[in-house]
């Protein structure tokens, strides 16, 4: 995309909602987790908030789209950038707080890891399958000091607590509106501006990588 006033962008999207997950030629990036705050309110929708911050020009500007005023919820926002800077903006429609990848590496699922916004989350003792992913994420980041694009495709296609695993896999004689999966994978590499992509479970489905010129 090449918005009139905005850095040009790469980015996914599904189900015809904006797109959110992507980089810039500013050399942000964002991935967003759906979290389960129980202050939601009516207000600007997150799918908007969300794609506000991927035309952000710097990390701070970023930050402010994130916890725009009057918005009606939240995502967790994983935003880095070119620099090697990692930050994990977690929100809900009335609180935020910033985490920062000190060790050089971060991961988030779909719960709050902020203590602060923890407190305001909907059924926490619902939400274990995305702990076990989390915790196992932190740990297949720490046990490699200098990851690759292979190690990283690794991550993402573990199976671990299958089939609630990283890889996730539907369960058929679940109710179809409990079922879920994973829809697509993507490593962004914003120091060569590349967007790795697996469509489906990327245990089953080859990593296509596209050359972004921005």
């Amino acid at each position: 995309m090449e918005p009139d006033d905005e850095p040009p962008i790469v980015a996914m999207s599904y189900g015809g909602l904006l797109p959110n997950v992507g980089f810039n030629a500013a050399g942000i990036a964002q991935c967003c987790d759906t979290v389960y705050p129980s202050d939601s309110r009516i207000g600007i929708p997150r799918v908007i908030v969300s794609r506000a911050v991927l035309g952000a020009k710097t990390i701070g500007q970023a930050f402010r789209h994130a916890i725009v005023p009057l918005r009606a919820a939240g995502y967790s926002h994983l935003i880095a950038h070119e620099s090697g800077e990692l930050y994990n903006v977690e929100v809900s429609a009335r609180n935020f707080d910033i985490l920062y990848g000190l060790e050089g590496y971060i991961a988030h699922t779909n719960n709050y890891l902020s203590p602060k916004m923890e407190t305001i989350e909907a059924e926490p003792d619902e939400l274990i399958h995305t702990r076990v992913r989390y915790f196992r994420a932190q740990r297949m980041l720490k046990e490699n000091k200098k990851h690759t694009i292979k190690s990283l495709q690794g991550i993402l296609q573990d199976h671990v607590n299958y089939p609630d695993s990283i890889c996730n896999h539907s369960v058929f004689d679940l109710d179809p509106m409990d079922r879920e999966k994973t829809i697509v994978s993507m490593i962004m590499d914003l120091t060569s501006r590349q967007m790795i992509v697996a469509w489906g479970n990327p245990c089953k489905n080859k990593f296509h990588t596209y050359n972004v010129d921005l």
